[in-house]
């Protein structure tokens, strides 16, 4: 069976040191700047299912069902970013779940496919068989993200609007508005699942 010790624990890449993550990283993660409001939901101090322990997700570096890894810039030592493997099947060697986020002020940098390529390309050859994530299909940011590092949409389900007001006359929302549907008062947003595998 596989284990949390044979996932890769420290890559190198062109900017970055990408390294299981530490205690001592917690404090410096929960001072990162919020993020837009049409993206505050993934903002890393909101907690939206409370944890029976108090923890909000990326602080749950010690659970036996994820593997975490802090991104840091090689230059300043500064971390930029979260790549978390969540619910781990070590038996079945997948991935049901993934938590990314890369820090908003460096958004758009190319960050996200520097880090996530490689370590996913890791964990695939350390004997993960698949890894899956969810991803707001508006985020399109992510989307292509994900899909330049070799995921593919697999599958998609709707998920209720937890962000900033929809108006859906102002122009700002028109390139998104495909991927939103009303359900009575609310606002639906479609999500995708998105999979790579060892194959």
């Amino acid at each position: 069976m596989l284990t949390k010790e044979q996932l890769p624990s420290e890559l190198i890449t062109e900017r970055t040191t990408v390294h299981r993550a530490l205690p001592d990283d917690l404090p410096k993660i929960a001072t990162w700047p919020e993020y837009s409001a049409r993206l505050a939901a993934l903002s890393m101090n909101r907690q939206e299912t409370p944890r029976p322990d108090g923890r909000l997700w990326w602080e749950r570096i010690d659970a036996p069902d994820r593997c975490h890894y802090s991104v840091v810039l090689r230059e300043s030592g500064e971390i930029i970013g979260v790549h978390a493997f969540v619910r781990i099947d070590w038996a079945s060697a997948t991935v049901a779940n993934m938590g990314i986020r890369i820090r908003a002020d460096v958004c758009d940098q190319g960050y996200g496919s520097e880090t996530l390529a490689p370590l996913l390309k890791g964990a695939l050859d350390s004997g993960i068989q698949s890894i899956r994530l969810d991803v707001a299909a508006t985020n399109q940011r992510a989307v292509r993200c994900y899909d330049k590092c070799g995921m593919a949409i697999v599958d998609e389900f709707w998920r209720e609007h937890k962000g900033e007001p929809i108006d859906p006359a102002d122009p700002k929302w028109a390139p998104l508005l495909p991927h939103l549907r009303r359900e009575g008062d609310k606002w639906m947003v479609r999500f995708y699942w998105m999979e790579i595998d060892s194959g």
